[in-house]
């Protein structure tokens, strides 16, 4: 569909039931959740996936990556599909989107599932978190990627070192990633992505307690620094349920939606059962 600056977006529309958003993070696409989590999901939920403005199929723009701007793109997708409320799942950046979605457009969300979000005001804290810098790095030393030590702390340099790795989940495991690889290079490298997405607008540490929507969030144990963002949320929200999944010595942490699918889908089917209960209504 076309949005109202004239950007496209792919989208995805599957299953029968209420209607549910799913909502990858930044490097992925709408297939983070068609690999094995919509497939358990479509015969309860209406489920919508759609890649992010510059994802995917969906149109790369020199500027627009805000986390108040994709909630945007949602809100036009939802209102070019008819959809007047629905229950949002979002991954990493994706769960930022959600946050500021029910920040931006409360009638028009019922619950929110958050997975891994960093949350945007946090962000300068993160990046005096050494120990999440050196979680990054050495991950990539488990994928085959050695980070010399003088370039550990080196943003720029690890992001293009993690360039290298190929593909990690789906039908094309351990080929090539090129298609990805260099839509990633041009969208990390020629758009206001990596400045945006961490603007915090509106949706301060004073605005967060506003955010009346029912959420869980779904934080790995083995991501380092993600548990700054799991214990604020846990703190600040009003309605609000958390847990920390166990992260197993094979699995790569933050990325449970491919990592440990069934988890992520009976965390998010027990959330909107308990918040669809008649006890939960009243």
């Amino acid at each position: 569909m076309q949005l109202s600056d004239g950007a496209t977006l792919h989208y995805e529309q599957v299953g029968d039931g209420p209607d549910l958003v799913l909502i990858h993070g930044i490097g992925g696409n709408l297939a983070t959740w068609h690999l094995k989590i919509v497939p358990m999901l479509w015969d309860q939920y209406q489920t919508l996936t759609y890649d992010l403005r510059g994802h995917g199929y969906s149109s790369m723009t020199d500027t627009g990556y805000t986390p108040t701007d994709a909630a945007r793109d949602l809100v036009e997708l939802m209102d070019h599909l008819g959809i007047e409320k629905a229950d949002i799942v979002g991954h990493s950046f994706g769960g930022d989107v959600a946050l500021y979605f029910a920040y931006h457009y409360p009638d028009r969300v019922r619950s929110i599932v958050i997975i891994e979000a960093a949350v945007p005001v946090l962000v300068p804290y993160w990046t005096e978190d050494k120990e999440r810098a050196e979680w990054a790095v050495d991950l990539l030393g488990r994928l085959g990627i050695p980070i010399p030590a003088d370039r550990r702390f080196d943003g720029e340099f690890v992001l293009n070192e993690a360039f290298k790795l190929p593909n990690k989940w789906g039908p094309l495991k351990d080929l090539p990633a090129q298609w990805t690889t260099e839509k990633m290079m041009k969208l990390y490298g020629k758009t206001s992505l990596l400045k945006d997405c961490a603007v915090v607008g509106p949706l301060t540490k004073e605005a967060i307690p506003s955010i009346e929507a029912p959420t869980h969030l779904i934080y790995d144990t083995g991501s380092h620094g993600w548990t700054l963002s799991y214990k604020f949320l846990m703190e600040n929200l009003p309605n609000v349920t958390g847990v920390m999944v166990p992260t197993e010595d094979d699995e790569l942490p933050h990325f449970s939606p491919l990592e440990k699918p069934e988890v992520v889908v009976r965390e998010i089917l027990s959330a909107l059962q308990a918040e669809s209960s008649p006890s939960s209504a009243s």
